[in-house]
């Protein structure tokens, strides 16, 4: 036996489960489980920084498009490293996905939390006051959000950027461009 006999098994392994589950076998999909899941979870596990749960969900979508598109290949090593960026890929568009979603929620957690401006501050006389709405009212629901959470709320632009998903200097930008407009009469 030499030395290629292992490697030309696998390989012709490889190819014959790729074919079967190409036919629609879920036997040879569970051979491909079962040789291969180890792998791959180990390897989003260390991509990822992410827990094994998280890597067995990406495994678990990745199986669903092994299952409904098998590739076609001829090596052990091709089929695994379709495996690999298959699933690289899920794990991906998955932390794509929560990052959206989490500063979508922060985003909507800090319009609720915040009051108008000129509901917070104490101004004696009427018709400053009445000023001030004028003024916040030219602005979008954006504008007036980045000046509660910088102005009222007293947070860092760093905190901001955070909770709003951008960047410190778009935060900080966006707000001096705010207060330059206000200053100079509140035109657009």
């Amino acid at each position: 036996m030499t030395a290629d006999a292992p490697s030309e098994s696998c390989d012709e392994w490889a190819a014959r489960v790729t074919r079967a589950v190409r036919g629609g076998s879920r036997e040879a999909l569970a051979e491909i489980y079962d040789r291969c899941a180890n792998d791959v979870v180990t390897l989003l596990e260390r991509s990822t920084h992410r827990d094994e749960s998280f890597a067995l969900d990406c495994l678990q979508e990745m199986f669903m498009k092994l299952a409904a598109n098998p590739p076609i290949v001829d090596t052990h090593a091709t089929l695994l490293a379709w495996m690999r960026v298959t699933a690289l890929n899920v794990a991906r568009t998955a932390i794509v996905a929560e990052n959206r979603r989490h500063r979508r929620d922060a985003a909507h957690a800090a319009v609720e939390v915040q009051f108008e401006i000129h509901d917070k501050i104490h101004v004696e006389a009427p018709a400053t006051r009445q000023a001030l709405a004028e003024i916040t009212r030219q602005l979008d629901e954006h504008e007036r959000m980045l000046l509660r959470l910088r102005h009222l709320e007293g947070m860092r632009i760093r905190s901001i950027a955070v909770a709003l998903g951008a960047t410190p200097q778009a935060i900080e930008s966006a707000l001096r461009r705010i207060v330059a407009r206000l200053r100079s009469g509140g035109a657009s």
